[in-house]
């Protein structure tokens, strides 16, 4: 060491050459070089150009309390649940929603062997014989450990310590053969309450408190004094450690709030606490998770007319060229403005009429509409309606979103901003932010919010109304409000399009070439100007033997839709727009009861919905709005055979009702939507094999296909 300060400060200039912008004074006056021996004890290593260190005791007693805490968090010791939908269950019975896991901070080999060094003044490599570590994750610590240590010997002394792992927990407990002796050394990587020290010491009688050592410790419940006394580096928060941890709960079962929650407990097993396998859950719609308050007066006013004039459609975006990427629920404001003098939509003219005359002010400059002409239509309708308020050389001009140059930044009033239908809000945020150094009041007037969840809509409200004078200076106005999914990317229709491109151009029969014509034909006439999504004929149809196939159909009394005529007037898209919602609300819900997704819990649909909502086209709408992730039933046996069970029912009675959608249930599996076990899929081609159909033999040779590169 003293070897390695002389050759550091005699090459100082060729060392130090290319640091930048040092003063060399200043620099060698603050250039401490630090030896440690073999018991972790620091001195420094002098030299004529350097001053010595001020309180090197002071430096000693925090460099590795502030080392190690700041390796623990750098590299996320701290594992969190995201959200409220799972917590963890440890080895000791605890629940908490966080928990402390070393094996995620030894990364590097400078910061191990640092982890290492801080053990140095705990351990005598004279009286100890054995290494154990509490879990395998840590024992990089103690190869680094033996290595520092010998450092310090000659060849001829040094030494070799065996590292056992007693597995955590469940070697602590039920390893019964277990029995630590006074020379063994005892490394425990974390803990929140020193409850393993301290069983260490109660039930071996040979081992005290200086054979035992602890990482890492989060304060939870009040420590004995051994515990503190051994804790390398105590990452609780408090005054005088401003930078540690905030302490976090474990209860016992009995007194979890995250389980009365229904948050799902999720086991993390082993000696180096992983979760080998993702807990699997299945959500079963509730009659709660409809939200019949919300959706029923929705559709109930936006509903079709004996199947016609939809406004809820899918598989269209309104702005953009044909072959761009398709909302896969579309609202069809434009037509909504077309038609509000219809009966149906006596309310919402109402209210719009209503929030027009309270919200737009005296003092209007502008009414400026988003690049859509069903944003257009609503500006105009708010324009005719206020103008009669307005002198002559003071009405307000209404302009479009490209126009906004034409806006003067010298103008005095207040700009209306005006979208029929809002998502994301992107086109609105920019305007927002375009608007910063003008002079006018703000106010945004929306058709239809269906932002996708609650969080997307309240971060886009509270951005929009932030300005300059606070949260509330812009005004936010909409007429309705619905959270429903914006996919605009590889959306079930989409997916179909480019499944029957592929398909088309490999097949020879031409019964199933008319029939994939058809239907590729059906989808993308709804890309045109004039029909604007498809609202009919979304679904693949029922088939018969021997006759033509019909479109699947609502009947009557579902449990969704409660106007009394709805069955002879709803479109599917209707339906499908219904059923989507439900789907959507449960993937933004908080508690075990969602669909939300995490490497730790996989939440699928569970298939007894597909028998209670046995309507085809409900059960069409369910594969069609879930996600591949929702629907994967492969990664459980017991749900992959139920699946199955219900699926045979439907191939099986295909004729009747009840087998209905057959062909929306072998698309989803030919496109591996919809994903089951291997056997369970060779069980349904038996099934199907039977059946005398085209063009059901035709998805049937499709999914026979896949199994080919399946493996379970």
């Amino acid at each position: 060491m003293e070897n390695l300060a002389s050759d550091i400060f005699a090459n100082k200039e060729a060392i130090f050459r290319y640091v930048p912008q040092i003063e060399e004074a200043s620099f060698y006056d603050n250039l401490h070089i630090l030896a440690f021996d073999g018991r972790g004890k620091l001195s420094e290593l002098q030299h004529e150009d350097a001053k010595p260190y001020p309180d090197l005791s002071v430096f000693s007693k925090q460099y590795i309390h502030k080392g190690l805490q700041e390796i623990f968090v750098k590299n996320e010791g701290l594992v969190t649940a995201a959200g409220k939908h799972h917590h963890f269950v440890f080895p000791s019975g605890k629940h908490s929603d966080r928990f402390l896991r070393v094996a995620n901070v030894l990364i590097y080999s400078s910061e191990i062997l640092f982890v290492a060094h801080s053990l140095l003044p705990f351990f005598d490599p004279d009286l100890y014989k054995t290494i154990y570590c509490d879990t395998s994750s840590i024992n990089s610590v103690a190869l680094a450990l033996n290595d520092l240590i010998n450092r310090f010997r000659d060849g001829q002394d040094q030494k070799v310590y065996p590292i056992v792992s007693f597995r955590s927990y469940e070697g602590l407990y039920n390893n019964k053969s277990l029995t630590l002796k006074a020379n063994n050394f005892i490394i425990i990587s974390a803990s929140t309450s020193g409850g393993m020290l301290d069983y260490f010491l109660r039930t071996h009688g040979e081992i005290k408190k200086d054979n035992l050592v602890i990482l890492y410790f989060l304060e939870n419940r009040k420590p004995s004094e051994a515990t503190l006394e051994q804790v390398v580096c105590n990452l609780t928060h408090s005054d005088a450690n401003p930078n540690g941890i905030e302490k976090f709960h474990t209860p016992d079962a009995e007194q979890c709030s995250l389980c009365k929650e229904n948050s799902f407990a999720v086991e993390v097993a082993g000696d180096v606490f992983l979760l080998e396998k993702p807990k699997v859950n299945s959500i079963r719609i509730r009659a709660e998770d409809m939200d019949l308050s919300t959706i029923g007066p929705f559709v109930n006013q936006f509903m079709s007319v004996q199947g016609q004039s939809s406004f809820l459609k899918v598989n269209y975006k309104e702005t953009g060229d044909e072959s761009s990427k398709k909302y896969e629920i579309y609202i069809d404001y434009g037509h909504v403005i077309d038609c509000i003098t219809e009966e149906r939509l006596k309310n919402y003219k109402t209210r719009l009429d209503a929030y027009i005359h309270q919200f737009v002010p005296s003092n209007l400059k502008y009414i400026l509409y988003l690049n859509d002409t069903s944003s257009k239509k609503l500006a105009g309708y708010i324009y005719n309606a206020v103008i009669a308020n307005y002198a002559s050389d003071k009405q307000p001009e209404m302009i479009s979103q490209n126009e906004f140059k034409t806006v003067k930044k010298s103008a005095n009033g207040s700009i209306v901003i005006v979208g029929s239908c809002i998502s994301n809000g992107k086109n609105l945020l920019y305007l927002s932010r375009a608007l910063r150094n003008y002079d006018l009041r703000i106010i945004y007037f929306i058709g239809i919010n269906r932002s996708p969840t609650p969080e997307t809509y309240s971060f886009l409200k509270t951005n929009l109304k932030y300005g300059r004078y606070g949260s509330e200076n812009s005004s936010f106005v909409e007429v309705e409000k619905i959270h429903c999914s914006n996919l605009s990317l590889e959306n079930a229709w989409q997916t179909e399009v480019e499944f029957l491109k592929a398909k088309i151009a490999e097949v020879d029969d031409e019964d199933i070439l008319k029939f994939l014509r058809l239907r590729l034909k059906t989808i993308e006439n709804g890309y045109s100007d004039d029909i604007r999504g498809i609202h009919n004929d979304i679904f693949l149809p029922r088939v018969f033997p021997r006759k033509s196939t019909e479109p699947l159909k609502i009947r009557r009394n579902s449990a969704f839709f409660s106007k009394p005529d709805y069955a002879k007037n709803v479109s599917q898209s209707d339906v499908y727009f219904t059923i989507a919602y439900v789907i959507n609300r449960l993937r933004y819900i908080n508690g075990g009861h969602t669909l939300k997704q995490s490497m730790f819990v996989r939440n699928v649909i569970a298939p007894e919905n597909l028998n209670r909502f046995n309507d085809g086209i409900i059960q069409a709408s369910i594969l069609r709005g879930a996600k591949k992730n929702e629907l994967n039933y492969a990664i459980s046996d017991e749900l992959s055979a139920q699946v199955r069970e219900i699926i045979v029912t439907i191939f099986k009675y295909y004729e009747q009702e009840q087998g209905e959608a057959i062909l929306e249930f072998l698309f989803a599996l030919a496109i591996k939507k919809l994903f089951l076990k291997k056997r369970d899929l060779l069980l349904l081609l038996q099934e199907l094999e039977t059946i005398p159909n085209k063009i059901i033999q035709f998805y049937t040779q499709l999914i026979k296909t896949n199994l080919t590169s399946q493996v379970t």
